[in-house]
């Protein structure tokens, strides 16, 4: 595989300039996306929708999954945002396009595998490895001895701050990032600076979540910008309260926090909704944190189940601190990296995070077929969720190893990476789990037991535990993985995988009246868990409840219509609920 990122820097220049700054206006957006998917031989869109109440008068939109989609990118829909219908329709499509895309390139496997010094090119040297991971104990040489020889997959990248092209171990930012940095855009250069924005933004969120830092306040009074002017208008109209910061810290990229909620129908109604809003220019980084907000909130008549990646709060105490404020200042005392060029944009933010030591680099994961640009934009040394805490490079190099490689030739370089920084709980884990894979289920107990000796860190036990039960349950010793269970409960009652677990034994006990109450635990962790109201329709038919049972099945079919085993029993109970009415 040749070192080629495919990412050439074109000047670019914005065309459409209302709540964000793009280079086609969204109404032409949504033409051309729908043109692009007319053209393929793949379901990947099956409509666009709008779902707000209308009480804010901002629009929410979103796209509804095909089913060519669904199963790559593992939801059934995509949420968007803008000031404006034909924005906000134009979001919903980009996200399912940046996330069919990226998805689509994640899986492919196309990737080099290799060993550090077998490649050829530049590559992210260990220390930007030990960065991302904010890692400064582990002794470089020992990183070095063990990356000399141990394969990964590789993916050529942009390094815009090196200005070269450098193969990137993609596992490694994968397990740190995950889905925060894919972008698409009408163009390279726009996705581009989306996806550092987005980055950005969930760096300084995390930071700020993370330390309760209490930010300067924005002088909403100061806002002259039309749009922003505009959304803010309709928030108060509603008797919505803001509490909006500046969360730009030492970025010298703008970024807008907010806190929101509705004094007339909080809590009963209504959530806390604290966003970020990222941008090269501080007017549109505000309108992005407010019709975030804006998307999240349900216009405040209705609780929703977003997954956040900011904290979502239960009380007002709880996010004090994002209410309180050091010094009040203007909205254009923000940093300001816009310009009329999305290419100069690009450059004057890798600029900033430059004098920060947070190089910047990008991976093309645009679509073959799809051609609509799409990029994933990784910044070594960001913040993200708490990904970046409490690890260190031994410790994310087991997990990248078990996602890179088959289970047998993990086990060896697990155990090569114990020898190197162990003894500790997590690496014993680690090659207990390669042996779980493996389905050498004693083995594996053996080192789960042993991990358990070795300090583990509390927040992990309830895992090993899990772990445990799951052993006992593929040798088919059930009782003995619900008391693994019951002391996996002791230390994290919300794991959902506990009653997952649980809920299976019971079955296999035929103690079914448990295993529903288990997978209703489940069920009351994550509400959308389609397999779990599939397994309770399971116990329901062993009852012979059969229509409570089909009731059941379907509802698992609506929120995933790929479970073959669901539908199988939808069909066999209407056929037999049929023939019981004749």
């Amino acid at each position: 595989m040749l070192l080629d990122a495919r990412i050439t820097l074109q000047d670019c220049f914005k065309t459409f300039r209302h709540d964000q700054e793009k280079a086609r206006n969204p109404q032409d957006t949504v033409r051309w996306v729908r043109q692009r998917l007319e053209n393929l031989q793949m379901d990947i869109l099956a409509k666009t929708l709008r779902i707000d109440s209308g009480r804010l008068d901002i629009p929410v939109y979103l796209s509804l999954c095909g089913s060519d989609a669904s199963p790559l990118t593992g939801t059934k829909k995509q949420m968007g945002k803008g000031a404006t219908p034909a924005q906000a329709e134009a979001s919903a499509l980009m996200e399912l396009m940046e996330r069919f895309s990226f998805f689509s390139f994640i899986h492919a496997q196309r990737f080099l595998r290799a060993s550090m010094k077998t490649l050829h090119g530049p590559f992210t040297p260990p220390e930007r490895l030990l960065q991302a991971v904010h890692d400064q104990a582990t002794p470089l040489t020992r990183v070095r001895t063990f990356l000399e020889t141990c394969p990964l997959r590789w993916v050529p990248a942009r390094n815009f701050t090196e200005e070269q092209d450098e193969w990137v171990p993609i596992d490694w930012f994968y397990l740190i990032n995950e889905y925060n940095g894919p972008a698409a855009g009408n163009t390279l250069e726009e996705a581009l600076l989306q996806g550092l924005c987005e980055v950005v933004e969930r760096h300084v969120g995390s930071v700020i979540s993370h330390e309760r830092r209490v930010t300067p306040a924005i002088d909403l009074q100061s806002v002259q910008d039309e749009a922003a002017v505009e959304l803010l208008q309709k928030f108060q109209r509603c008797g919505i309260r803001l509490f909006v910061h500046d969360f730009s810290l030492d970025t010298g990229i703008p970024t807008v926090g907010v806190l929101a909620y509705d004094p007339k129908t909080f809590p009963q109604r209504s959530e806390i909704i604290f966003t970020a809003g990222t941008t090269s220019h501080p007017a549109k980084s505000l309108c992005r944190a407010l019709t975030e907000v804006a998307q999240l909130a349900g216009d405040f008549e209705n609780r929703t189940t977003y997954r956040p990646t900011l904290p979502k709060y239960a009380s007002l105490q709880e996010a004090r601190y994002l209410m309180e404020s050091d010094r009040t200042v203007p909205l254009k005392a923000l940093p300001d990296v816009s310009h009329d060029n999305l290419r100069v944009e690009i450059e004057q933010a890798v600029q900033s995070l430059s004098r920060l030591g947070l190089p910047v680099l990008a991976v093309n994961v645009t679509h073959e077929a799809l051609q609509i640009p799409c990029v994933y934009v990784i910044i070594p040394g960001a913040h993200f969720l708490e990904h970046t805490r409490q690890t260190d490079f031994a410790q994310h190099m087991a997990r990248t190893i078990l996602r890179s490689l088959e289970p047998k030739e993990a086990l060896s370089h697990l155990r090569r990476l114990a020898e190197l920084f162990g003894p500790r709980f997590d690496l014993t884990f680690f090659t207990a789990h390669a042996l779980e894979r493996l389905e050498q289920f004693e083995e594996a107990l053996a080192l789960f037991q042993r991990s358990l000796t070795e300090k583990p860190d509390p927040k992990e036990v309830a895992s090993i535990h899990v772990h445990i039960a799951s052993c006992h349950k593929e040798l088919g010793r059930y009782e003995k993985a619900l008391d693994a269970l019951n002391e996996a409960e002791k230390w994290n009652p919300t794991l959902k995988e506990i009653y997952n677990l649980k809920g299976f034994c019971f079955y296999r006990l035929k103690k079914h009246m448990q295993a529903i109450e288990a997978f209703e635990k489940a069920i009351d962790i994550d509400p959308g868990s389609a397999i779990d109201y599939a397994n309770i329709g399971s116990n329901l038919r062993e009852l012979g409840h059969f229509q409570e049972a089909l009731r059941l099945y379907e509802m698992a079919l609506e929120l995933d219509p790929t479970l073959d085993f669901a539908r199988d029993n939808v069909h066999r109970l209407r056929a037999k609920l049929a023939v019981e009415v004749q």
